[in-house]
This record gives structure tokens, C-alpha cells and sequence, in this order.
């Protein structure tokens, strides 16, 4: 059972697994159990905050049934609670399936997240559900308990499963892949450790789940090999803004693209599918790729998963990639088993151990490369950045790529997707977005990448007014605040990078909103540059001076949103 300001939220719910090596579910013999304090402090070059705590009390209750043993490990964080299963030994077992379930204490219930299946790896729309089957993770609201819950798994990778959950009124049932059986058991070696099974928790309004960094610090320490010798990660994993050719087209034109990165000030350009073709074969890509280092940007280009299939492949193609020069790569389709004769006819490929080893073999490929990774129909991430800090964005989102979309879907990322890491959108484009130019202004703010990656044609985007805003938003943040919000109906969030601040507000349904600037520096004024709905296609520009004393208030348009930039004044 778990209470929180003296209310039970989590009712008593069974932890279990069944295993070659036994069946955990029942009859096993508590032997022993220890309790430490974790207090350690790590930096990431990307994420909501540069500066990460993780700090939690720690128990190990040791189980045994006929001779083996079971350890389960409990953490509890001021945000929230965790659980994992490990198996000592040595040698090969099999897993078969988990007990083990999050039972919502309470009586009236919203629910939010995907039904699962979901279309091509996680891109169904997100928003209220209510299903007898949902996808990893679901934010749920206890209405008589005025508690927001985020169920999820934490430090996903090869060796298991991502699940989903099997919902039977308010228990949910961590639940194997549906395709996990066509492909045999789940395999893996001794000592095991499972992921975390973890819960955040948020008391009145959602605001600490959309702070909440609770995935990274469950998931292991950075990899040595991004570090230096004073223990900062290598400069090669650099965040950044990104120009993308797909939905804008002319990506026979390598070189204007270059010029429009490098006129915004920004780092990357992101090529996409058949781009060498396009640029005229290796050579031709080689002196793109000499034109964009001149030009101080780097390019990162688009690969299928069939390249990546086998270690042997995945080599081959990353060696070939950063031997033209390439900065990094987009990987596509990792719910399609291409080892397979027929690789689209699968429900949940992306979540089984077979897809999740071939992403570990291309997280390990990309440290010896020196490779930034965005990955494309795939799996929800779950704080695999912390170990691996060249991860810089996944999809697993209903993004641009898609014309029509509920405006409910945009207003549930800030609450569900992107808590679990980094979210490629690929924000503002003109046509496609359901949102005022200000409601695709804020995504650059609201929406968190470390590569922030945007879809209108970059000539377009240098052309826009908003471009005084965007050139300067960063895809990296020392701070992040939750000011106000609902799932599916609208979010204002306040971000800080050095010294300044971004504020960006979305909404659905037309709203006034008011912001106290309380948590600037005291004693300090600051230019705030100020974009606001006008109309659906133009927006409101406003410069003025504020201090922490100030507060703003924003009338929203249907779908609407605003923006602004917070600079201190120098004395």
C-alpha cells in the first residue's frame, strides 16, 4: 500500500514473476532485508534540468523457493516509488510472465495515454482512453483522492520486455508484448536485473510528474566512455536545433539547407530517406559534408532498421556513416521485424526483446562512432539517456508527420510522453499543425529534445517573424517549471537556460491564463520579448520590462497559445 498527504493512492497489489528457474508468483520465503540511502548527483548535456539529484531510499527483501533466490529492490523518492526483480547466478534462464501490478486505490478515475496496440511504434494519438489494454506509460487522476499517478518502467534494454498494461477496473497488469510469443520466451543470462517498475506521484495538479526526471535516475550511470577525466560528458554530444527535409521537401538541395542552419545560428541539418542517392553517391556526400563543416553544421542522415538488423549490418552502415562525416543518424522503423517474411504484420514489435537488443547493439555501435542517434518508430524511451547521453530524441509520438491530429494529442505529450525522455515531434509547420503560429511557437519551448527538430521548410522558417524567437530557444535546459495545466486541455511551462527564462503556454479551448513571474532572480528586471495569438495565422509581437513583482496574463484563441523570451538587464 502507498498513501500520499494522508491518502491512500496505491491499495496492496501483488509482485511476482515466473522464471525457468522457478515460479515467483507465490510460495516464496522472505530470508532476509537490508535498507541504504542513494544521494548522488550526475550532469547530462540535455534533458528538463543540466543537474540531476537522485536521491531515495533504497530495500532489498531477499526471497527464496526450492533452493533459488529472488531479491526484489524498492525505492522511494520524494516524487515517487520503484521496484525491480534480480536473480543472482550464473548461466541462462527464461522468463515467462509477471504477477506483478499497480492496484489505484479510490473510486472515480481518468485515464491518459495510448490504447495498445498502437499504430507504427506508439504514433496513435495520445489523449483520454479508456481501454482494456494501454500502453506504457498511463497517467491516471484519483478524483476522490485529487492525485495524479504516472504508471511506467523505467531502464528498459535487451535483456526483457517493454511491457504494457492488462487493465481490469483500476489494476493494471504489467503485461508481455503481444508479438513476444511468435518470437519464443523471453532469454537472458544470470544475474538478471529487471527494469524498474515505478510510479510518480502528483498531489492536486500534474506538476511534479512534468517535472519529474524520476526514468533517468533509475537507469544506470553514464557510460565511461562518454566521459573525460574530470567526469563532464565529451563535447561530440552537443544538443542542438535541427533543419529537416522530409515534410518540406527539396532535399535534392543539400546546400541550402546548410545556408539556412547556419543563417538561423543553429547546429544541424537532418537528411532523410535516400539522401545519398540524392546528393549523387559518396562522393557527392563527402563534399556536402566538407561544405557543412565549413559552414560549422553538422548533418545527420536517415537509415532503415534492415541496416541494422545484425551487429555485422549495424556495423558495416555506422562505420560507412562516420567515415562520410555524419554527425549522427535517424533510424526507421524499428516496429518492423525485418527479419521476418512479412515485417509490417506485427502489433507490438517494437516492444519485444528481439527489437530492444538490436537497439542495444546500436547504442554500443554509436559510443564508437562518436554517433548522436534519433530513433523512428520505436518504442516509448524510458531514461535510457542518462546511460546513453548521445540519445537525443525518439518518436514514439504522433507527430508532423501526421496532417490531422486531435489538438488533446499535443496537450498530453508535456504529461505523458515527454516525462518518459526526449520527444520528436518535429514541430511548426504552417499547414499541418491544428494550432495558431503561437501555439507552434511555444512547442519549442514545451516539447523537450536534445535535438529540437523542426519541420517547415527552413527558407520559410528564416522568413516567419517568429524566427526572432526561435533562433535563439535552446534544445538543452538548466531548469524546468510546471505553471499550469490539464492533460488534454492546455499547459504552460517555464524553462530556464543560463540566466534566461522561456515561458510557452498551448491550449485547446480559448482561455485566459495568468503567469507570476515569482520565480525570477529578486532585484532583477528583464526584457521580455513577447509573442502572442492575434489570429490563427499571426501573432501579437510586444517588448517589455518585468521584474519578479509581475504578473502576465495571455487571452488564448481556440488552439492558441504564446511565447516569450525573459533576458536580465544588465545593471
Amino acid at each position: 500500500m502507498l498513501q500520499s498527504r494522508g491518502h491512500e493512492i496505491i491499495s496492496a497489489s501483488p509482485v511476482g514473476i515466473s522464471t525457468s528457474l522457478g515460479d515467483f508468483r507465490s510460495g516464496v520465503k522472505l530470508e532476509s532485508h537490508s535498507l541504504k540511502t542513494i544521494d548522488e548527483t550526475y550532469t547530462l548535456p540535455q534533458g528538463k534540468v543540466s543537474s540531476y539529484r537522485n536521491y531515495a531510499n533504497e530495500q532489498t527483501l531477499k526471497f527464496s523457493k526450492d533452493g533459488q533466490e529472488l531479491d526484489v529492490l524498492f525505492r522511494v523518492y520524494n516524487d515517487g516509488v520503484a521496484f525491480r526483480f534480480v536473480i543472482p547466478g550464473n548461466g541462462e534462464v527464461e522468463i515467462f510472465e509477471e504477477s506483478s501490478s499497480i492496484t489505484l486505490a479510490g473510486d472515480y478515475f481518468t485515464y491518459w495515454g495510448q490504447n495498445h496496440p498502437n499504430r507504427y511504434g506508439y504514433e496513435s494519438a495520445l489523449g483520454p482512453i479508456d481501454g482494456e489494454r494501454m500502453s506504457n506509460p498511463v497517467l491516471a487522476y484519483i478524483g476522490d483522492r485529487d492525485h495524479f499517478v504516472l504508471m511506467g518502467q523505467a531502464a528498459t534494454n535487451g535483456h526483457y520486455i517493454q511491457p504494457h498494461f492488462h487493465r481490469s477496473g483500476s489494476k493494471f497488469r504489467y503485461s508481455f508484448p503481444l508479438d513476444q510469443e511468435q518470437l519464443g520466451p523471453v532469454s537472458t543470462m544470470l544475474p538478471f536485473q529487471s527494469p524498474w517498475r515505478m510510479v510518480i506521484i502528483s498531489p492536486n495538479d500534474p506538476g511534479k510528474i512534468v517535472e519529474s526526471y524520476l526514468v533517468e535516475n533509475l537507469n544506470p550511470p553514464t557510460d565511461t566512455a562518454f566521459l573525460n577525466p574530470d567526469g563532464k560528458v565529451k563535447n561530440w554530444v552537443r544538443p542542438g536545433r535541427v533543419m529537416w527535409d522530409y515534410i518540406a521537401k527539396d532535399g535534392d538541395k543539400p546546400r541550402m539547407w546548410i545556408d539556412a542552419v547556419a543563417e538561423m545560428g543553429w547546429e544541424y541539418y537532418m537528411a532523410d530517406a535516400g539522401f545519398a542517392n540524392r546528393w549523387g553517391g559518396s562522393d557527392s556526400v563527402t563534399k556536402v559534408i566538407e561544405y557543412a563543416d565549413f559552414k560549422n553544421v553538422g548533418i545527420c542522415g536517415w537509415a532503415h532498421t534492415r541496416e541494422f538488423n545484425t551487429p555485422e549490418k549495424a556495423a558495416e552502415t555506422m562505420r560507412l556513416y562516420a567515415n562520410w562525416g555524419l554527425k549522427g543518424a535517424k533510424i526507421d522503423f524499428f516496429d518492423h521485424n525485418t527479419l521476418s517474411d512479412n515485417p509490417r504484420e506485427w502489433r507490438d514489435y517494437e516492444d519485444t526483446q528481439q527489437s530492444l537488443q538490436m537497439r542495444d547493439w546500436i547504442f554500443e555501435l554509436a559510443i564508437e562512432n562518436t554517433f548522436l542517434l534519433e530513433l523512428h518508430g520505436n518504442t516509448i524511451p524510458t531514461g535510457e539517456r542518462r546511460q546513453y547521453p548521445n540519445l537525443m530524441t525518439l518518436e514514439g509520438v504522433d507527430g508532423m508527420e501526421r496532417r490531422t491530429k486531435p489538438a488533446a494529442n499535443d496537450l498530453t505529450i508535456p504529461y505523458v510522453r515527454n516525462v518518459m525522455g526526449p520527444v520528436s515531434y518535429t514541430i511548426i509547420h504552417f499547414e499541418r499543425s491544428p494550432g495558431t503560429h503561437a501555439y507552434q511557437m511555444a512547442m519549442s519551448i514545451i516539447y523537450e529534445a536534445g535535438l529540437k527538430i523542426y519541420a517547415e521548410h527552413g527558407q520559410k522558417l528564416l522568413e516567419w517573424p517568429g524566427r526572432e524567437m526561435i533562433k535563439d530557444v535552446p534544445a538543452e535546459w538548466d531548469e524546468t517549471k510546471y505553471i499550469e495545466g490539464l492533460p488534454a486541455s492546455h499547459i504552460v511551462i517555464a524553462r530556464r537556460k543560463g540566466q534566461d527564462w522561456y515561458i510557452g503556454g498551448m491550449t485547446d479551448e480559448p482561455r485566459t491564463v495568468s503567469i507570476p513571474l515569482d520565480f525570477l532572480e529578486e532585484g532583477k528586471n528583464y526584457d521580455a520579448l513577447i509573442f502572442s495569438d492575434e489570429t490563427h495565422t499571426k501573432m501579437h509581437r510586444e517588448m517589455r520590462i518585468v521584474s519578479t513583482a509581475d504578473n502576465l496574463s495571455f487571452n488564448m484563441l481556440p488552439r492558441g497559445g504564446f511565447a516569450l523570451h525573459l533576458s536580465p538587464i544588465s545593471p
